[in-house]
C-alpha cells in the first residue's frame, strides 16, 4: 500500500498550544513519521518506535511510541485508527507514567 499523509492539527501532551502536523505512515516499512510545522520540543520531525499495525474490518490501527519529546523522560504512546472506509484517521495520544507529570490524553482527526 505504501506511504499515506494524514495532516491537520492537535495539542500534544507537554506543550501548551495547538500544533500543524502531518503522520507518513509507511505500511510496508512499518514506518511512522511525524512532522510538525515548527520546532515542537527542540525537534521538527518525530520518529515512532515499536510501530504496530493491525488490519482491522473498517479501519488500520496503528500503535507507536516516541521518546524523550517533547520532555526529556516522557513516553508518549500514539494510537492512530486510519478509516479504510474515508480519508480519515482518528488519533489519541497517551503519555506514559513520568517524573515530569506530563499527563492527559490527547485525541485528534487527520485527513488526507
Amino acid at each position: 500500500m505504501g506511504s499515506n499523509l494524514y495532516k491537520g492539527s492537535g495539542f500534544i501532551p507537554g506543550i501548551d498550544e495547538k500544533v500543524e502536523l502531518t503522520a507518513q505512515i509507511n505500511e510496508e516499512e512499518r514506518s511512522v513519521v511525524i512532522q510538525f510545522d515548527r520546532e515542537v520540543g527542540g525537534e521538527a520531525t518525530w520518529h515512532g518506535n515499536d510501530v504496530e499495525m493491525n488490519q482491522r474490518p473498517k479501519y488500520n490501527e496503528i500503535v507507536f511510541r516516541t521518546t524523550n519529546l517533547p520532555v526529556e523522560t516522557v513516553d508518549l504512546v500514539w494510537k492512530f485508527n486510519a478509516s479504510k472506509i474515508d480519508n480519515s484517521l482518528a488519533g489519541v495520544i497517551v503519555p506514559q507514567p513520568n517524573k515530569q507529570r506530563v499527563s492527559g490524553e490527547k485525541g485528534f482527526v487527520l485527513n488526507k
